[in-house]
């Protein structure tokens, strides 16, 4: 009988050899993973009709039903089971077209290591978040926002030694809606450039491939979850507040002295802080007018409304979705905690910090999002970071890098939603 305190996982492959082999290697893991192996699609299918399924790694070229109609039937009928899609020898329009229907693409031959990592991922994030309530309300989303294509393949593209801002521009261009946003941007008051920018290539070169990544990710989401009617949190609202604390976190990274990776984690963060906010105010409108009530007519903090009327948070949520799509775990983390942050095992707290201080500085001038109750920020985590006295340097950082002229706003574009 399965132990119930287990993740299970499928691992589906026509090779017997290497099914043989991957049994082997993940012997070890067996304490936290009840693993079964099969051959075929059709046999990993009739297993998840059994019993429940947290992960489900399939070749996308197995014989019989093929590994993206396999990961295609689980997206349809499991959709919170993670699914992990892999291969030899894909050509980059199947690689594409398989992260159509699963999180994370892993390329062969696979490693032990990023075997390990990969499932002590999923481990660690449905471990964090594993409480009902959160599950409920995952569960109750009809269609949760999927990661979008064109950002698997912007980021699959960059991962080749001959990636290049012209790569790039040619899989931006084309999407035309995609492209005039990160035009919007880049000749946005924030860059105070002296003229217009309509190449592609120069805009990108301009934003630095990480920060059009991020840019990428959330347009398109806020894409799946356009509207027609009234929302509690307009989305337009939401879109100025990710992109104003985006550019505050990663200038108060930079002034810190952290690395250009921390400083684009810090400005991805901060754009994907309250994608579990768009998710909830777009699914639940009803529901998330009653956490304003709570908070306007209560006094409620919006995380402690948003547990009474859904049982878990929005930073709950986004850090879910953002951590089945396989973002780096400092994104993750710094979302999740973004208004309770703490001490972490994360040697550099400077993401979080970040984040955790932009929102809360934007929040004090703009609270449309919280209800009018703005985040306070964390003396006590930043004590414990030996950074309370950088709160004064960092408010300046942040003004100076979103005060220019004109406003930063840049409106997604309203397209049906696919996100209810």
């Amino acid at each position: 009988m399965p132990d119930v305190h287990k993740k299970k996982l499928l691992i589906v492959d026509d090779d017997a050899m290497l099914l043989d082999v991957l049994e082997g290697i993940l012997a070890d893991l067996r304490d936290e993973w009840d693993m079964e192996f099969f051959k075929s699609g059709e046999e990993a299918l009739e297993a998840l009709a059994r019993s429940p399924v947290d992960l489900v790694l399939a070749d996308i070229h197995l014989a019989g039903m093929g590994g993206i109609h396999l990961l295609s039937d689980v997206k349809v009928k499991y959709p919170h089971t993670i699914r992990i899609a892999c291969s030899g020898c894909a050509h980059p329009n199947t690689i594409v077209q398989s992260l159509e229907v699963a999180h994370q693409y892993l390329p062969k031959p696979l490693t032990l290591a990023t075997l390990k990592a990969t499932l002590s991922r999923a481990h660690e994030l449905q471990s964090r978040l594993a409480n009902t309530a959160l599950q409920q309300l995952v569960s109750s989303i009809k269609a949760l926002p999927s990661i979008p294509t064109v950002y698997q393949e912007l980021d699959a593209a960059m991962q080749s030694p001959q990636a290049s801002i012209n790569t790039a521009a040619v899989i931006i261009a084309k999407d035309m809606a995609m492209l005039s946003k990160i035009l919007q941007v880049v000749n946005s008051a924030y860059f105070g450039l002296r003229r217009t920018i309509s190449s592609p290539a120069h805009a990108l070169s301009l934003l630095g491939l990480d920060r059009v990544k991020g840019l990428v990710l959330t347009v398109k989401l806020f894409e799946q979850c356009a509207q027609t009617g009234p929302l509690p949190v307009p989305l337009e609202q939401l879109w100025r507040h990710g992109l104003t604390t985006a550019v505050g976190a990663r200038a108060i990274a930079k002034a810190e002295g952290a690395g250009s990776l921390a400083v684009e984690n810090a400005f991805m963060a901060g754009l994907l802080h309250d994608i579990g906010l768009l998710v909830l105010n777009t699914n639940f409108p009803d529901r998330y007018r009653e956490v304003f009530r709570l908070i306007k007519e209560d006094g409620r903090q919006v995380l402690q409304a948003e547990r009474e009327v859904f049982g878990a948070t929005h930073a709950d949520v986004g850090a879910y979705l953002l951590g089945i799509w396989g973002l780096h775990e400092v994104i993750v983390e710094a979302v999740a905690f973004h208004h309770e942050p703490r001490p972490t095992q994360q040697d550099n707290p400077r993401v979080l910090a970040a984040v955790h201080v932009a929102n809360a500085i934007d929040e004090e001038g703009d609270r449309a999002v919280t209800g009018g109750i703005a985040t306070e920020i964390s003396a006590e985590y930043l004590t414990a970071c030996h950074l309370d006295d950088r709160v004064p340097a960092w408010r300046e950082t942040y003004r100076q890098s979103t005060s220019p002229e004109g406003s930063p706003v840049v409106e997604p574009s309203s397209s049906p939603s696919a996100c209810r």
